[in-house]
């Protein structure tokens, strides 16, 4: 039997091979995705904790030690931390801290400027002039405070603006409480090693060396750990944070139980004395996460499943072709006592033979064309690197996909034998199609969608247990694949009319090839209907995936500005709000400055509007707002209206019952404005639920617009005191955005989180490696279906030309030409191809407008805000077209040039 088996391989070699070329192909491109979804999630869980997220995933402890407590103290934080970080290595460092002291000086306004001394962790600064402060029982005694000088090391900006340095003299600071003054000495200046670090959050300055505030406070002054003995006592502080490199998704449920859990051991230590305090939002970091995996994963199942179709369809072609080949063979069997069984046995083992090798070769590319995934397209922005390391998770895959091809390969023999082996012409349409089969998955298809937009419309896509177990909704994965299939399917139904049309046009000429070819797509108008098929199937998949990874992209950027509102907005500061105009409208590269006073309104079932009043001269001209229509033009205009006019969102309306042109009571300040609504918007940017944090869309009541210069006026006009700003929108000039954003948070009396920067923003969500992994992942799925298209069309292609072999014979002996043969076959297959091409860009257009909307979503697995504008680039759908038609017409070429020898075919029967 063994043998037999070769000589039926050896007799079909080259469509065997075919389809061991389409299983490998189908096989190491689930078992890719399903590595890359591996290392994806686990490398940007790494990433996200080791980066964005390492302050809030810390650890912070705060407690006021008693004397000599310090090393028990120490040992039970780090405990707590072991628990806390479920036993992944950690490291801890400390702060202890002394209480306020007044700098010597004139005190400005009765408040004098205050420091205070620090034990800081010396490998988390650098030294830059002198030398590192001694040990208090070294230093010498100071006559003025009666005690020994302490020496101290301060901070670059402290000692810049102080004006002191090693050498100054000696100064004498005041305690603020009940202990004795202290004379200190500079010995050395300090700036931190990496002040974003999660480490300084322990320091009230960040960091900084100077914060202006209701005090204007300098430090902290390094001093060495034994001169906080003698000075009076504040508290100790802690950062514990954990290592994560070999933190996996599989580990996320047990970290955040160990993280809610952790801290609270704490509180029973006595060497903490007796209310210390335990924070970390690890939490809720997992939690984000874990949804942002959800969404990654979806995004990657959902071209898998559309992959699966069309290798699916792919292998089938392949391998009806292969059982029309050897229809004569089985019959032969047969005929002569062979069972149905036994041609399935033999089929069976072929396929086995053809799945073997991908099943194991599959799992071994998977490593190789992960990391090439990785660097590519959106994903190689994030700099991370993938771990190729192949799982069992992906040999498993690798085995059940290539077993499920072998399926596919064999499920023609099922039917082989059965029925005449007479040939009748063929129907125009299939029987399940003459049934209503694509009307009915269109309407599943429909149903599919209409439940999928009702389920994102604004409360995410992840399905929940019951339990609060979030998951993968399976509508999410389906709906898209269902879309394509129901739409190709409805392709077969264009094929019979485009046969009849092509006949009639090539009747109108005079030339024997296109003649020819249209009668005979009009005889047997689904003889070309299997390449045509999948050739739409390619297509269509791989605008979806251009157009939904170029939605991705202009969405990050949307997103970006709908946050920011403008090149640059800082929420409130202490700069003293006479100055605030001058200041920041002197800050580099800054064009316009705007004040902006932000409130909420109140309104029924619980619901807060968010109520902003903008100084609409300088801010709209540099707000960033889509221009998906006039909405910049018409907000400006209604502004200007004459009365206090308000531009309010739609979900504003619906929340409050107005409508245009109604007249509303708007609280500001200590009373209210009567306010007409003149214009209505879909969305006004940086007002909101989805203000770039996860909104709670119950209580969102939208929101409404003013123009701050003609409120002020009014409510001075009735007695009453002018609006305050409580942030600024600086518009910038293109390419400072930085320098000014680096000089506002250089100042003492701004925080560097409260400048919100647009291009900082945008950096964060698209190097997001969770985001940004499925998007290199869809290019490649787009080219994997090309490279099968391509296969699947030469296979039936030579098919069907071999099936045909004895008619171009005939026509060669009845003196036809061999340059008019090789025109008829052009002429077929170029039109089966052309037909193809235009339906699946056809179809690939209409879905992407569809679908795409509802499948990219931000990482909480919400709909963004702005909506998603769908955008296919014209270059790259393009490239896709002359990718995908580029084999095709090879092979067209190939086998209208190809000389073959009459009288063979005709001396063959042939079924003639």
């Amino acid at each position: 039997m063994t043998g037999f088996i070769f000589l039926r391989v050896r007799a079909h070699r080259l469509l065997l091979a075919a389809a061991l070329l389409a299983v490998l192909l189908t096989t190491a491109v689930l078992a890719t995705l399903t590595a890359f979804s591996g290392s994806i999630g686990d490398v940007s869980l790494r990433h996200s904790l080791r980066t964005r997220s390492a302050a809030p995933a810390s650890l912070v402890v705060r407690a006021q030690v008693p004397p000599g407590a310090q090393e028990s103290a120490g040992r039970a934080v780090r405990d707590a931390a072991r628990r806390t970080f479920d036993g992944l290595p950690v490291g801890l460092r400390s702060l202890a801290r002394s209480g306020p002291y007044a700098l010597p000086g004139t005190p400005r306004g009765g408040r004098p400027d205050l420091t205070h001394f620090a034990a800081l962790d010396r490998s988390r600064i650098r030294l830059t002039k002198g030398s590192w402060p001694a040990p208090y029982e070294n230093s010498p005694t100071s006559r003025a405070s009666r005690g020994k000088v302490v020496e101290v090391a301060l901070p670059e900006a402290a000692a810049a603006r102080l004006k002191l340095g090693p050498g100054s003299a000696p100064l004498t600071l005041t305690d603020r409480l009940t202990g004795p003054k202290v004379t200190v000495r500079v010995s050395g200046v300090y700036r931190p090693a990496d002040p974003t670090e999660p480490y300084w959050q322990l320091d009230d300055l960040g960091g900084r060396g100077v914060r202006e505030s209701v005090f204007l406070t300098y430090g902290p002054l390094l001093a060495d750990p034994t001169a906080l003995r003698h000075v009076s006592a504040d508290r100790t502080q802690w950062l514990a944070t954990a290592d994560f490199g070999s933190m996996t998704t599989g580990r996320v449920d047990a970290l955040r139980e160990a993280a809610r859990s952790g801290p609270a051991t704490l509180a029973k230590s006595a060497s903490l004395g007796g209310s210390p305090s335990a924070s970390t939002d690890l939490p809720d970091v997992l939690d984000r996460a874990e949804r942002a995996l959800l969404v990654s994963r979806s995004t990657l199942l959902i071209v898998a499943l559309q992959l699966i179709m069309l290798a699916g369809y792919a292998l089938l072609l392949v391998a009806r072709l292969l059982s029309r080949e050897r229809a004569g063979e089985t019959g032969l069997l047969l005929a002569r006592g062979g069972s149905r069984g036994r041609v399935v046995q033999l089929a069976a083992v072929e396929a086995l033979l053809l799945a073997l090798p991908a099943a194991v070769l599959a799992p071994l590319l998977a490593g190789p064309l992960t990391r090439l995934l990785a660097g590519q397209g959106a994903l190689a922005r994030t700099g991370v690197r993938l771990d190729a390391a192949v799982g069992a998770d992906v040999w498993l895959i690798g085995v059940i996909a290539a077993l499920g091809c072998a399926l596919a390969v064999v499920a023609p023999a099922l039917s082989a034998g059965s029925g005449s082996l007479r040939r009748t012409r063929a129907a125009a349409l299939p029987a399940p199609l003459r049934a209503g089969a694509d009307v009915g998955l269109l309407v599943i298809a429909a149903v599919a969608y209409w439940q999928l937009d009702g389920r994102t419309s604004g409360s995410g896509t992840l399905s929940d247990d019951g339990a609060g177990t979030l998951g993968i909704d399976p509508l999410l994965v389906a709906a898209p694949a269902l879309a394509l299939l129901a739409g190709t399917v409805v392709t077969l139904r264009l094929l019979p009319p485009a046969a009849r049309l092509a006949e009639r046009q090539a009747a109108r000429g005079r030339g024997l090839p296109g003649a020819l070819a249209g009668w005979q797509l009009s005889r047997r108008p689904l003889q070309g209907a299997g390449p045509v098929l999948l050739l739409v199937l390619a297509v269509a998949m791989g605008m979806l995936a251009i157009g939904q990874s170029a939605s991705w992209d202009r969405s990050q950027e949307d997103q970006a500005d709908f946050r920011a509102g403008t090149q640059i907005r800082v929420l409130g500061s202490r700069v003293p709000e006479a100055r605030q105009p001058e200041v920041y409208a002197s800050l580099p590269g800054v064009r316009d400055a705007a004040p902006v006073a932000r409130s909420t309104m109140d309104l029924s079932d619980d619901r807060r509007a968010t109520v902003l009043a903008v100084d609409g001269a300088r801010a709209l001209p540099g707000l960033l707002i889509r221009e998906d229509g006039r909405q910049r033009a018409a907000m400006t205009e209604a502004l200007r209206s004459p009365g206090p006019g308000a531009v309010v969102t739609e979900r504003f309306l619906r929340s409050s019952g107005a409508d245009v042109g109604s007249r509303i009571d708007v609280p500001l300040g200590s009373g209210s404005l009567r306010v007409t609504v003149v214009k209505a918007v879909a969305q006004l940017p940086t007002a909101g639920a989805a203000e770039g944090q996860e909104g709670d869309e119950a209580v969102d009541g939208g929101a409404l617009l003013l123009d701050l210069p003609g409120v002020d006026a009014l409510l001075k006009k009735d007695g009453k005191r002018a609006l305050s700003p409580t942030e600024w929108w600086l518009t910038t000039t293109p390419g400072d955005s930085a320098d000014a954003a680096a000089a506002l948070r250089a100042r003492p009396d701004i925080d560097p989180e409260q400048v919100l920067v647009r291009d900082e923003i945008a950096a964060e969500l698209r190097d997001d490696p969770l985001g940004a992994g499925p998007q290199s992942a869809l290019l490649a799925v787009a080219a994997a279906a090309a490279a099968l298209a391509a296969v699947g069309f030469a296979v039936s292609a030579a098919g069907s030309l071999r099936e045909r072999s004895a008619e171009f014979a005939v026509l060669r002996a009845l003196g036809a030409p061999r340059r008019q043969l090789a025109r008829l076959i052009a002429a077929e297959q170029g039109f089966l191809l052309g037909l193809a091409l235009l339906v699946g860009m056809a179809l690939g257009a209409v879905l992407t407008r569809a679908v795409v909307p509802l499948i990219v979503l931000t990482g909480e697995a919400t709909q963004p805000v702005p909506p998603v504008l769908v955008e296919l680039p014209l270059p790259q759908v393009a490239t896709l077209l002359a990718a995908t038609a580029a084999v095709p017409l090879l092979i067209i070429a190939a086998l209208a040039l190809r000389r073959g020898d009459p009288t063979v075919s005709l001396r063959h029967d042939g079924g003639n």
